[in-house]
């Protein structure tokens, strides 16, 4: 039987440090690795069998075993055998779970059951080291991550406004319509219009009013904008402020519909010297507003949607109204979102947003009138 006095190894690790075209695409998993085969008298091995054994041990010589497998191979007429480790048998591990930058790693080499030695992998290929390193980039895109490290990329903070904003548990309705929520400073909002057509016991909420009718109710009821599905489905319901103000519940359980107050402590944390909307403009309602235009194909307001950055996470959408003598008005152009505060006997407090300005305007409205509702947590 053959011996071998000596085995010529060569690691190729000569890797291509590219950048890849996407932060999603994988680069192979694998190391170039040839050998040339000698017999004890130093002869090559030419064209003969050769089975080999690859081990990777962590941290030391006789660390932990992280990943075998296995090659049958045939040298060539000069005794070189080549193969890509990573692609063999496996019989121990997963290559591409082997975390490279968590400390050394030794290569491990047996031809059948003679052990051929094991050496320090001494570099890494930086395209299996970088496979396994997550790389993100912050919502707003000031924030570059690389593995556990961080770091602010100058100059892009003041092209993306800081957020104000933490996203929330949400909490879906009695009719299953869900909605995502935010907290900003302290308070949790819905991020959508309220959509729920029943009470919080079950009674279902009137609808269906003519102008006459709608103009002379004085109990709860709520409107599509003109009665067309597509519009409940992007902006959610018309409430008049009866329903808002029915002992039953509009909200979920656990929510509520804000009071005058709340508003103002959402307007003032967004713009200090907004005076909780009395001051107009301000820049509480930029901050408010969902971005882009219905012209440009990438938004629900029209045009020119001043100011409007989101920075708050509110996603004010314009939903119009429906106002007491029963029309319609405005989709596109106002947003406007009822407190639980009344004014006096035959109105009550609401914010409104305009597709001109930054405002987040505070105004008192007939209780007929009817508007969209965002609902806050208890």
């Amino acid at each position: 039987m053959k011996t071998f006095l000596t085995l010529i190894l060569q690691l190729l690790i000569a890797f291509l440090i590219l950048v890849p075209s996407s932060l999603h695409s994988q680069s192979p998993l694998g190391i170039p690795y040839q050998a040339v085969m000698r017999n004890a008298d130093g002869s090559v091995m030419a064209s003969s069998a050769v089975s080999l054994t690859f081990m990777i041990h962590d941290g030391s010589a006789a660390g932990t075993v992280v990943y075998q497998e296995s090659h049958t191979l045939t040298s060539n007429a000069q005794g070189l055998v080549s193969c890509v480790v990573g692609n063999g048998a496996v019989s121990q591990g997963n290559f591409s779970n082997i975390n490279w930058g968590s400390g050394a790693k030794f290569l491990h080499v047996m031809m059948g059951s003679t052990d051929l030695g094991t050496q320090q992998m001494l570099s890494v290929p930086y395209a299996l080291y970088s496979n396994g390193v997550g790389v993100r980039v912050s919502e707003t895109g000031d924030t570059l991550t690389i593995g556990g490290n961080s770091v602010i990329v100058p100059g892009i903070s003041a092209a993306n406004p800081p957020t104000l904003y933490t996203m929330g548990s949400g909490v879906t309705d009695i009719d299953g319509n869900f909605y995502p929520s935010i907290i900003i400073n302290g308070q949790e909002w819905m991020q959508k219009n309220l959509a729920v057509s029943k009470y919080g016991n079950g009674d279902l909420i009137p609808t269906g009013f003519d102008n006459a009718a709608w103009q002379s109710t004085t109990s709860g009821a709520y409107a599509i904008y003109n009665d067309e599905s597509a519009n409940n489905t992007t902006y959610g319901k018309l409430y008049n402020w009866y329903a808002v103000n029915d002992s039953r519940g509009l909200c979920p359980s656990g929510w509520h519909v804000p009071s005058d107050v709340e508003w103002t402590t959402l307007i003032n944390y967004l713009d200090p010297n907004a005076s909780g909307g009395d001051v107009w403009p301000n820049m509480a309602g930029g901050k408010m507003k969902s971005t882009g235009t219905i012209e440009n194909g990438d938004g629900l307001w029209y045009s020119p949607n001043g100011q409007a950055t989101n920075e708050s996470g509110f996603t004010g959408l314009p939903g119009g109204f429906r106002q007491s003598l029963g029309s319609y008005g405005d989709i596109g152009y106002l947003g406007g979102w009822w407190s639980s505060t009344e004014y006096d006997y035959n109105g009550a407090w609401y914010r409104g947003l305009d597709y001109y300005g930054s405002d987040g305007v505070r105004y008192a409205n007939d209780n007929r009138d009817s508007f969209s509702v965002r609902c806050v947590r208890d």
